[in-house]
């Protein structure tokens, strides 16, 4: 699982903001669509980067994945030891609700003894959900992103591990004839730096400069861009077809090596983001994986940040 160890707690709303908001959100990302509603007066606003990904929940049908928000004066806390714990900003527990398994996810800052500010509940294939808001940190009258950072991602995570697709740390760039060259890499690997070298070039599109989906349709695997950009502050809601796979290493000069798949499927788990928690989930993610790396050729790249290491890659193309 991804450790999101940058997470910053939104403050206090300002008290003198206007409560825009609404009681439905809906989005869509990666081709998974996401609804959430209140469940009392809560007011509901999209985070500025969804705006490209926003559904009307109005005229849509019912989304992949479904939530209820309600503001709540004090929040669950489970008498179990989690089944995961990231650094101290959320954990995931084993739970029952109704009669129904699933699992909590409860969001709290890396603070001794700080006390969860988010709650959720969803049963086992992240389909259907309750969102609980601490008012002590979400004051009910102003707008709130019920789904902000990391429980988008987390919930991402998850939902696609159920038999959907993987989250990678990847840039997706779709160069001018068409080809999807997805470049993964570790933070600080170059994904921003590929990203901005591509970034001028007539007929290049850019689908993110950090995480990508991938999903499989028929014999093709396709890459989609995210709203969780990177230093390059690029997203795109778009997809593409991904025709090379390249792993990122700066590099005194510009170096294209084939990978055996067996070697790129160790590489792409170790870029990815999966529930290692649950093993059903796990061994999905891991087939989809070796399924990836075997129909698609893959290479490190190592390369020089300069406007050679475009050339590079088209010369490798043609």
């Amino acid at each position: 699982m991804a450790n999101f160890d940058t997470l910053v707690l939104p403050e206090l709303c300002n008290s003198n903001a206007e409560p825009i908001g609404t009681s439905v959100l809906a989005y869509r990302i990666g081709g998974i669509s996401f609804g959430m509603f209140s469940g009392d007066d809560a007011h509901l606003t999209l985070d500025p980067s969804l705006q490209d990904f926003a559904m009307n929940p109005f005229l849509s049908e019912a989304c992949d994945v479904n939530m209820r928000v309600s503001s709540v004066d004090t929040l669950p806390c489970p008498d179990r030891s989690p089944l995961f714990h990231s650094s101290g900003l959320w954990s995931l527990f084993e739970e029952s609700l109704d009669g129904c398994e699933g699992y909590r996810l409860n969001f709290q800052r890396n603070l001794p003894g700080e006390i969860p500010y988010k709650s959720a509940w969803f049963d086992r294939n992240f389909e259907t959900g309750h969102l609980l808001l601490s008012r002590r940190f979400f004051p009910e009258a102003l707008p709130v992103y019920p789904l902000e950072y990391p429980l988008d991602e987390v919930l991402m995570i998850h939902r696609l591990a159920c038999g959907y697709g993987l989250e990678v740390h990847a840039v997706g760039i779709v160069d001018e004839i068409g080809r999807g060259h997805l470049f993964l890499g570790h933070s600080g690997a170059g994904k921003s730096t590929t990203a901005r070298l591509w970034l001028d070039q007539p007929g290049v599109q850019i689908l993110s400069d950090d995480r990508i989906i991938l999903r499989a349709h028929g014999d093709k695997i396709f890459m989609y861009g995210t709203p969780w950009h990177g230093d390059a502050g690029i997203s795109s809601p778009d997809c593409a077809t991904v025709t090379n796979i390249y792993f990122l290493e700066q590099y005194r000069h510009n170096e294209i090596v084939p990978l055996a798949p067996g070697v790129a499927a160790a590489e792409l788990f170790a870029r990815s983001f999966v529930p290692r928690h649950c093993a059903q989930r796990l061994k999905f993610s891991l087939g989809f994986m070796e399924r990836v790396t075997r129909e698609i050729p893959c290479n490190i790249f190592r390369f020089l940040p300069q406007q050679s290491a475009v050339e590079a890659i088209r010369r490798a193309r043609d």
